[in-house]
């Protein structure tokens, strides 16, 4: 990659550059997908049988949920039942030793996702278990298994009758929503996943959702994160900021989708963003960089129509501003990739200009106007990934 970098346009461009085409501390740079589903087909039926309780009834009934839940589902650590004891509540996971597939086409079919995919020379599929989730399950958060051998998850739905539980994946700013109860036009449907994905799935708002669960396992060894030629590039780029600081901005913010997910109750930084802030890590720190989770305030004091307002701009930017008397904006909850409090030479909070925005401008980012090439997001989070020098 030749650099041709003369002014601060060019140096923002070539950080969101590399920013967005970093590889990944995971899988997803070996795959075509990031989170994917569709139709499944409905030509084999799987024929579910628990072993020690038989054949999975077309129609779950709560005495049956409740059977399955207490005498078979998998036992989860003390621990992990206190953090996601909402969702536990609503669920039973039977592991996949205690369930049996009947029809032997049922195999190949699943199999076929990957190659629908393209990724069926990289991966393969590994039965994890049966999950039931009944009515009252609450919207939730989730990460596919974490073992190390394991890139990702597919969810295969069967044909029960529900209501809910759309699914939403999201990588950085690829986001994909996908509706899979009863409403569908397929018996079947499929859902795919990569570990770096974050998944969201909303409420179930009645009857029963019925899906086999399997693990996504590699037949390559896992790609290297940020590759010598990638940190080089980004090294590059930061060596020119280093050497012209009075043509170019003191720090860069990048705003990131929803850098933050409550699982459990806890804050955690997905694996997008923790890859991104690895990357500038081993590129920056050399040269005295670093970067910073942070969340981005902005607020605008000016004139409307008929009165005065002095607020944050949600309000403010939904009316026409005849005179926009000040604007200030600051970066608060500086968090390292622990998700830990962190500062930048002692200092929690930071002033900032609209010109050290990597990308839109204050305005674009708070009212949800932000646009990008071919994809067009709304804005719902203020958090941001922010890096600059460490000598202020």
């Amino acid at each position: 990659m030749a650099l041709a970098i003369s002014n601060s346009t060019e140096l923002k461009a070539a950080v969101v550059h590399a920013l967005e085409n970093s590889p990944d501390d995971g899988s997803v740079l070996l795959a075509s997908f990031h989170g994917a589903g569709g139709p499944f087909g409905d030509e084999v039926d799987p024929l579910v049988e628990i072993k020690d309780f038989g054949a999975l009834p077309q129609e779950v009934s709560e005495e049956c949920f409740a059977t399955l839940k207490s005498q078979h589902a998998f036992k989860h650590p003390p621990e992990f039942e206190q953090a996601h004891r909402e969702t536990l509540a609503h669920e039973a996971f039977i592991p996949a030793p205690k369930v049996v597939i009947h029809d032997p086409r049922w195999k190949a079919k699943v199999e076929g996702i990957l190659q629908r995919l393209n990724v069926q020379d990289v991966f393969d599929l590994r039965p994890s278990g049966l999950l039931l989730s009944r009515h009252g399950t609450p919207a939730t958060a989730i990460y596919c298994n974490p073992a190390p051998e394991v890139a990702g998850t597919v969810v295969v739905v069967l044909p029960h009758t529900y209501k809910g539980g759309q699914v939403t994946t999201r990588h950085g700013r690829r986001q994909e929503k996908f509706v899979v109860d009863s409403t569908s036009s397929a018996q079947y449907n499929y859902i795919g996943w990569l570990r770096d994905c974050f998944v969201g799935v909303t409420p179930i708002e009645s009857g029963f959702r019925v899906a086999l669960v399997y693990d996504i396992v590699r037949k390559v060894p896992s790609p290297p994160s940020n590759s010598p030629h990638d940190i080089s590039n980004l090294q590059r780029i930061l060596q020119y900021w280093a050497s012209n600081p009075q043509s170019t901005p003191k720090q860069l913010v990048y705003y990131l989708e929803d850098p933050f997910e409550v699982i459990g109750g806890v804050e955690e930084i997905p694996p997008m963003a923790l890859s991104q802030m690895s990357f500038i890590r081993k590129a920056g720190e050399p040269l005295g960089f670093q970067s910073k989770i942070a969340c981005l305030t902005y607020t605008v004091r000016g004139t409307g129509p008929e009165k005065e307002a002095s607020t944050n701009p949600g309000d403010l930017l939904q009316t026409e501003v005849e005179d926009i008397r000040d604007e200030q904006m600051r970066l608060e909850d500086l968090r390292g990739p622990d998700g830990l409090p962190s500062s930048f030479g002692g200092l929690t909070k930071l002033q900032m200009i609209p010109e050290e925005l990597l990308e839109y401008s204050p305005r674009e980012l708070f009212d949800g106007e932000t646009e990008k090439p071919e994809e067009a997001r709304p804005v719902t989070e203020e958090s941001v990934l922010f890096s600059g020098a460490t000598s202020w």
